[in-house]
């Protein structure tokens, strides 16, 4: 199995996280601290109103404090639902101002308000914990059919008669008494949950998930995790805190990176996460694919591009298949694309050529966290499959739609700009620059020098003297550098931020 390393770095108010495999980035997490809202939050909420005749049986909308309604489903959601012990409880009835206990399972997306669920559920690194359900699950990444029944005999000794598990991929690597530990631990937890909602005003946050870089240690972290890098000391303390807390057979070290330049740029990380930006993904051979987003679903398309191959036509279309099925899996990782996606694979003559296709699809996408189910190919030559988002995408906070077109396409978020502007600086300066003047958008300076946390950031870190000059002709993302200037070309409208 190949060895993973995961990187974590923090800045500006955001922290970032990034998984590679044999140096391709797997997995990544962009998030800002203290976000308005977050995946397992548990929230006390209002109902607002109750609809019946929609796709679910019944449904209300919730008030969780969060701007827009909550969407609550009575079908309500459970994971791994095929293996339910007893029957799953239903919903209380439900009218207009009631009050209720609700936890965020998908986060809010363009006019959408978040979607709850009332079975709130708690995780930990061996575990799930589901109150009030009697439910025996396993992951699906453990395969061996012996270890899976042994895994529900000892959760079935572990749990109470009304509660619920799910034990998790590190499970089989944890002693009973860890798992007693954790089971009690998150059922205490509950309990704290539950008293805190009797006082509690609608709106209020009961319960917050863990931390970004918590959750990413919690999921990745193995046996094939061969090393973890911190970008500053802070960070590094606070993860070797959370990776000592896990069985020691699990654990890693963790690395504190000391270069002057951008980590994730000197690493050859951020060029991969900035491709995330774009709809069009290169394939290692000269062929690429396509993304677009729709509202109701996710499009790709394959193209052979530069690639003629070497041998027949068939042969040639089917290896580039191959290898856009292995990065479309890896892709709508990265992108944390949800709902249905319909891939326009190259089209193909034999039979036995898309019947392998469609397996190698699914094999890739048995690497996902998030549950996925893959369509045979249709005589059309599409392969359609669904995809269960997890989390948030990480590329609302990198693009958003651009102004000047409508909505029709996208273009940088300002944030995400001025993080490109801090590695470019970091990055000059470590190259030896002792002055750097950067010709760039006005209002992108403006939110510049609005920006406290990155100008504090830069200034603890940068020993030289940076000059901005705005430019109202210039796009957003316009951004020009010069070093080691004279005094004579460093005009009188120049703004010196440090």
């Amino acid at each position: 199995m190949a060895k993973k390393t995961v990187y974590f770095d923090g800045f500006c108010g955001y922290t970032v996280a990034a998984v590679t495999e044999n140096g391709k980035v797997n997995e990544f997490s962009f998030e800002k601290r203290g976000a308005n809202c977050a995946v397992g939050d548990v929230y006390k909420g209002r109902v607002e109103s109750v609809h019946t005749g929609m796709q679910a049986r019944s449904a209300a909308f919730i008030d969780c404090g969060l701007g827009k309604n909550c969407f609550l489903s009575s079908e309500g959601f459970l994971p791994d639902g095929e293996k339910l012990e007893g029957e799953i409880p239903s919903l209380p009835e439900l009218k207009a101002g009631d009050e209720i206990m609700v936890q965020v399972v998908k986060l809010p997306v363009g006019n959408k308000g978040a979607k709850v669920t009332a079975r709130p559920t708690f995780v930990g690194k061996c575990m799930i914990y589901i109150p009030d359900v009697p439910f025996i699950g396993v992951s699906r990444k453990i395969k061996d059919a012996e270890l899976r029944k042994n895994m529900e005999y000892s959760a079935k000794r572990l749990k109470g008669e009304t509660d619920g598990i799910i034990f998790r991929t590190a499970a089989p690597y944890a002693k009973r008494s860890q798992l007693k530990d954790e089971y009690a631990y998150l059922k205490n937890l509950y309990a704290e949950v539950k008293e805190t909602y009797k006082s509690a005003s609608v709106g209020e946050l009961l319960y917050a998930d863990a931390a970004l870089p918590v959750r990413v240690l919690r999921d990745t972290l193995s046996t094939d995790i061969e090393k973890v890098i911190a970008g500053n000391k802070d960070l590094k303390e606070k993860l070797e805190g959370i990776i000592n807390l896990y069985p020691a057979q699990t654990r890693c070290p963790v690395q504190l990176y000391g270069g002057k330049r951008d980590m994730l740029d000197s690493l050859g990380v951020s060029k991969q996460i900035l491709s995330l930006t774009s709809p069009r993904v290169e394939l290692e051979n000269g062929a690429y694919i396509v993304i677009e987003k729709t509202e109701a679903l996710t499009v790709i398309d394959v193209n052979t591009g530069k690639f003629t191959g070497d041998y027949s036509l068939e042969q040639t279309v089917y290896h580039t298949n191959i290898l856009a099925a292995r990065e479309i899996a890896r892709q709508v990782r990265l992108r944390n694309i949800g709902g249905i996606v319909v891939v326009d694979f190259i089209d193909m003559q034999n039979a036995a050529h898309c019947k392998a296709l469609v397996e190698e699809l699914e094999r890739a996408l048995k690497d996902d966290k998030a549950k996925c189910s893959v369509s045979p190919m249709s005589k059309f030559g599409l392969v359609e499959f669904t995809r269960k988002r997890v989390g948030s995408s990480p590329l609302p906070h990198m693009i958003k739609p651009c102004r000047c077109c409508n909505g029709t396409g996208y273009g940088k978020t300002s944030e995400f700009i001025l993080i490109g502007v801090r590695t470019e600086l970091l990055n000059l300066c470590a190259d030896g620059a002792k002055t750097i003047r950067m010709d760039m958008n006005a209002e992108t300076l403006a939110r510049l020098t609005e920006w406290r946390e990155l100008l504090n950031d830069l200034n603890s870190r940068l020993n030289c003297a940076i000059y901005a000059i705005p430019h109202k002709t210039y796009n957003e993302d316009t951004v020009k550098y010069r070093t080691d200037i004279a005094d004579s070309e460093i005009p009188d409208n120049a703004i010196k931020l440090i």
